[in-house]
């Protein structure tokens, strides 16, 4: 009987020590894929003259950007969403911060080509989750204010 005991408990310390295992190797996976979004801002602003850009005169144009090492040194897209409005969002993508690349034909999705994730430009929300994987979440989208006097942009990072 003693024997029965024992094997029982030991049964149930390595279910235990599994358990105990497995959640910190599932901490590590979920942090792992977590996204751009949600750091916060720097307060670092930059002004873009929205003219030097031809794509950006009419509704639905975008155009990719760098300014300095803001967004850790990667470009953003500039996307002209209304007569008045722009959305500013990175390029890294949410997956695993490869550059995404711009549309390839008009109206077309933001499509990073290291798994093929999908983001609609004008909110950056994930449209196509990246190949093998399931949804990680939205580009990062920073904060313009557009002045239309002097047709210019300025983003805060």
């Amino acid at each position: 009987m003693a024997s029965c005991n024992r094997r029982e408990f030991l049964v149930e310390m390595a279910a235990s020590a599994g358990i105990i295992l497995s959640s910190g190797a599932l901490a590590a996976l979920l942090a792992s894929c977590e996204s751009d979004t949600t750091k916060p801002s720097t307060g670092q602003t930059v002004e873009f003259d929205v003219s030097t850009a031809p794509a950006l005169a009419t509704v639905g144009g975008i155009v990719k950007q760098t300014f300095g090492t803001n967004n850790g040194g990667m470009p953003v897209f500039i996307v002209r969403t209304g007569e008045t409005s722009f959305v500013v969002l990175s390029s890294r993508c949410s997956h695993q911060g490869c550059e995404v690349n711009l549309p390839t034909q008009s109206g077309g999705r933001l499509v990073c080509p290291c798994h093929l994730a999908e983001f609609d430009p004008s909110t950056g929300a994930q449209t196509r989750a990246p190949s093998g994987s399931g949804p990680t979440g939205p580009l990062q989208r920073f904060a313009a204010v557009y002045d239309a006097q002097r047709n210019t942009l300025t983003i805060t990072f």
